[in-house]
């Protein structure tokens, strides 16, 4: 019976050590993965949290469309004729004294203007130099003399007209109806040349003098 018990009891103890060893096991693999997980969430906590990318704010200008090649072309092309004619008409006319240069001015709103205020200017006499003058200024008979005039007002005209009387200047209006408001040379710019009417009239009260050659230039009435 002794023999019996002894077996029985190592039996009973082999089979506790085969059930406990899975415990021990299954015990260790959890306090493992737990401390993976603390770790992992220390690192976590430890670094520094990334800022955030902000929008770029849009623009608020719609972007605008080119301008076609062709018509930048025919534009630049008229700027250049209308250079080309008004400089010719400056060089043909004299002031009552010759000036160091021409101060030529150039007001109203004007569409081909732009090479005139490019920068220096070619001349086969007399400098030119050509700026911005309001069109309303009370001193512009003095302070030009030559005018380049685009597009004004009535009011505006009239005006101008009182401001420059008995002021030697030479006056070139890029509307071609000028000629009868009182502007001595005014411009009919088309696509690929620029002719000019004349008011006789007006340049012969300008106190300036414009050479016979000039007034041969001019369109004549009826010409279209």
């Amino acid at each position: 019976m002794h023999s019996v018990w002894t077996s029985k009891r190592g039996m009973v103890q082999g089979l506790w050590r085969e059930r406990r060893t899975p415990y021990r096991s299954f015990a260790r693999l959890a306090l493992g993965l737990l401390f993976v997980g603390w770790a992992t969430l220390g690192n976590a906590l430890a670094q520094p949290p990334q800022p955030q990318s902000q929008p770029q704010p849009q623009s608020s200008q719609s972007p605008q469309p080119p301008q076609p090649p062709q018509a930048s072309a025919a534009l630049n092309a008229r700027d250049a004729n209308v250079r080309q004619v008004v400089l010719g008409i400056i060089s043909f006319t004299r002031w009552p004294t010759s000036p160091a240069k021409v101060r030529l001015c150039v007001s109203g709103n004007t569409d081909y203007a732009g090479d005139l205020l490019a920068g220096p200017l070619p001349s086969t006499g007399l400098p030119v130099e050509a700026q911005r003058v309001s069109v309303d200024e009370p001193a512009i008979g003095a302070l030009c003399d030559a005018l380049y005039l685009g597009a004004v007002s009535d009011t505006e005209r009239r005006q101008l007209l009182a401001n420059i009387a008995g002021h030697p200047l030479l006056t070139i209006s890029e509307r071609n109806d000028s000629c009868t408001l009182g502007m001595m040379f005014c411009l009919n710019v088309d696509a690929d040349r620029v002719t000019f009417d004349i008011n006789l009239d007006t340049v012969a009260r300008s106190g300036v003098r414009v050479h016979p050659n000039v007034l041969k230039l001019a369109r004549k009435p009826g010409t279209p």
